[in-house]
């Protein structure tokens, strides 16, 4: 945790005979690895195995079968796992047993499809030309006459008769134009087909029938009987796939298993006797590999560590505990660390839920969002999908938390110059629960002081967080490129900020925000107290006043000014030291960088402004759509369930909405306001040689 898996680089060498055995091993332990090579003087890269060939087609085969049957091994559930030499013992007659039952009547499926899709269009000629009431017959077969029958966008009759006055038109006004049938002699015809193609002439096919009812009344019957036999055959597919699912999907897994082997050859450098294999295991399993290899080729295959490896080229493998993990699908959404970088997931697996939990802070919503996480957790099965649904599952559970300090159900049940029965549907039963606290909720951030002490707070966790990201960027720059680099590009920033802190603090304290807070809350001002703030010192520090500069300035200094001074000179001094060896005099100027940490600590702000801007939504939807449909209604029954009905929907809305900006916003102020201090990214993953089986066993 916080840190990669350390790597060993690995080499594997000994006689091209073994190759296969060794692709078997590494393949069964899913444990390294393995580089791309580069060819040398000596050494080729090598080729498939050869039967690679033969099992790759048999593996399209497969996957599309189990793509027509919508079974996807990825989120399969199956009740038993099978031997592989059970697998291999049965595999050449499964397979031709598919391809009598399944690919057979698929392909039955797909005829009769085609058949019904050409005898539609043919409908859909058809019922237009029936729609001029001439019978086909009469539209066919002439010599010395010729007929156009088609679709026109404009009557051409006009422009017809400026060619000749010798010709027929039939028309009947249809949607998007036109149906017409046009007889004229053929020594004219090119003539008309011009004209007509003036008035945008798309020409009908005429049908070899004798009737159009009679044809289309044998279309229908051919088409009905074409479906049954369909809905037959897919039943029939489907008893088939409930009998044969299991055993389906392992027999996928195991040819992909005998795939990857086969094409191990192809990131190995081989000569006419031997092979050399590289790759990278992580170092607490190198003995494990070894171990087994050797074994397994009565040590005619040597496994020996590459000493003097750049790090810097091994891949990534993050080790984080199993709850933490579902969070690596936010860091590597940013970027995968590098080999040597600080892993940051642990830390955004706290830190998401809190700040999610802090802005939507409402019961009713986070169990919402806890009921219908753990609901698709049961239908969406892959791992992507599992992870992202844990995730929510925890901010779900963390909102209900804070929903319970702020007093929120579906919104909240005390605003100021209310009364709880006005604003909430039950706001007399969410009293009730806080008698232990005189029916007031544990934090109120809908009141003015409220909001003030969640203001201060949330600033607090900026400035925290800001700092905390230069600590660990401080680490990387050290680990990197040594301590000059790291207290020049990290450490300087850490100073810089930390004294633009104190001068918040600063002001903070010069303007009795500590003794209002500590006056407002009592325990809050009992922290104060205990960190040097003492709330009732505030009392005899005033702001700093605007006549007598000096004697304001004498009044205004306060401890959090003294040590913030020093540090933004130190700051400047490194900043200077730092930039003016790089860009010179314009190295001074960028000095007001600075001030881009100031605007994002006050980002953080927004886990206040996202979450007062949805309990005021809620507010809203349960205060006006009541009141709205009892003015409006004036049967009381109908009014109730009306305004119930708005108010489902309003909510869900509003629940969209909070389930949307929390999450966007708690990853905003992870990657914009955290990652970027210390965060650079760019790594490889890990994917070792093999795969986690869930339908085969391996001896």
């Amino acid at each position: 945790m916080f840190k990669p898996a350390k790597m060993a680089k690995v080499t594997l060498v000994g006689p091209k005979d073994y190759l296969e055995q060794v692709s078997k091993t590494l393949h069964k332990l899913n444990l390294m690895h393995i580089e791309d090579p580069v060819e040398e003087d000596y050494f080729k890269i090598g080729e498939p195995l050869k039967k690679a060939s033969t099992i790759s087609r048999t593996l399209v085969q497969l996957r599309s079968l189990l793509s027509y049957l919508k079974l996807e091994p990825e989120t399969y559930d199956a009740k038993r796992r099978y031997k592989a030499e059970e697998i291999a013992a049965q595999l050449d007659k499964k397979l031709e047993q598919y391809r009598e039952e399944i690919e057979a009547k698929i392909e039955e499926i797909r005829v009769l499809t085609e058949r019904n899709r050409v005898l539609e269009d043919e409908i859909k000629v058809i019922e237009p030309l029936k729609e001029l009431g001439i019978p086909p017959k009469l539209l066919r077969g002439y010599i010395a006459i010729k007929c156009f029958v088609g679709m026109l966008k404009a009557d051409p009759t006009e422009r017809l008769k400026e060619i000749t006055d010798q010709f027929e038109i039939f028309l009947k006004e249809v949607k998007g134009g036109y149906l017409a049938a046009v007889f004229v002699k053929v020594e004219y015809s090119d003539d008309f087909l011009i004209a007509l193609q003036e008035h945008g002439f798309s020409e009908l096919a005429v049908p070899e029938i004798e009737d159009y009812d009679v044809r289309l009344s044998e279309i229908n019957s051919e088409i009905e009987s074409n479906e049954a036999k369909i809905k037959s055959l897919e039943e029939e597919l489907e008893e088939i796939k409930a009998r044969e699912a299991e055993v389906m999907v392992a027999i996928e897994e195991y040819l992909s298993m005998e795939m990857d082997r086969s094409e191990l050859p192809l990131k190995t450098l081989v000569s006419k006797y031997a092979f050399v294999l590289t790759g990278y295991v992580p170092e607490k399993k190198v003995n494990e590999l070894k171990s087994v290899v050797e074994s397994q080729t009565n040590g005619r295959v040597a496994v020996d560590i590459v000493e003097g490896k750049s790090e810097s080229e091994s891949p990534t493998l993050l080790e984080n505990p199993k709850g933490i993990r579902n969070f690596e699908l936010f860091t590597n959404l940013f970027s995968i660390p590098k080999y040597k970088e600080f892993d940051p997931t642990p830390i955004m697996a706290v830190f998401f839920p809190i700040f999610f939990g802090m802005m939507l802070g409402d019961i009713g919503y986070g169990l919402l969002i806890t009921v219908l996480s753990l609901y698709l957790k049961r239908i969406f099965k892959t791992e992507g999908w599992q992870g992202l649904l844990n995730i929510a599952l925890y901010s779900g559970i963390v909102s209900i938390i804070f929903g319970f300090i702020y007093g929120e159900f579906f919104g909240p049940f005390t605003v100021p110059g209310y009364k709880p029965p006005e604003i909430h549907f039950i706001g007399v039963a969410l009293q009730s629960i806080y008698e232990f606290n005189h029916g007031h909720p544990l934090f109120d951030r809908v009141e003015e002081m409220g909001v003030k002490v969640l203001l201060f707070t949330v600033l607090v966790i900026g400035m925290f967080k800001i700092l905390w990201g230069f600590a660990i960027g401080f680490r990387n720059v050290y680990v990197e490129h040594g301590l000059k680099a790291a207290i020049l590009e990290k450490a300087s920033w850490f100073i810089g900020v930390l004294g633009m802190a104190l001068l918040i603090l600063g002001f903070a304290y010069n303007v009795n925000v500590f003794y209002h807070l500590g006056e407002e809350y009592p325990i809050l001002g009992q922290v104060f107290q205990a960190v040097g703030l003492g709330a009732e010192v505030g009392e005899n520090i005033p702001p700093l006043p605007l006549p007598g500069i000096a004697e304001g300035w004498e009044a205004g200094v306060n401890n959090f000014y003294k040590i913030a001074v020093p540090l933004i000179v130190i700051w400047f001094i490194l900043f200077l030291m730092e930039e003016i060896p790089k860009m010179g005099a314009m190295g001074v100027v960028m000095a007001v960088e600075i001030l881009t940490w100031f605007g994002q600590i006050l980002s953080y702000a927004r886990l206040l402004a996202i979450g007062l801007s949805s309990v005021y939504i809620a507010f809203v939807v349960n205060y006006v759509v009541p009141k709205l449909m009892h003015t409006f209604i004036p049967i009381p029954i109908v009014a109730g369930v009306v305004a119930a009905v708005l108010m489902v929907v309003a909510h869900g809305v509003n629940l969209l909405l909070g389930i949307l900006d929390p999450g966007l916003q708690s990853l905003r102020l992870h990657y914009v306001e955290f990652f970027t201090k210390f965060f650079e990214g760019g790594g490889r993953v890990f994917t070792p040689f093999g795969r986690k089986k869930k339908f085969i066993e391996e001896e």
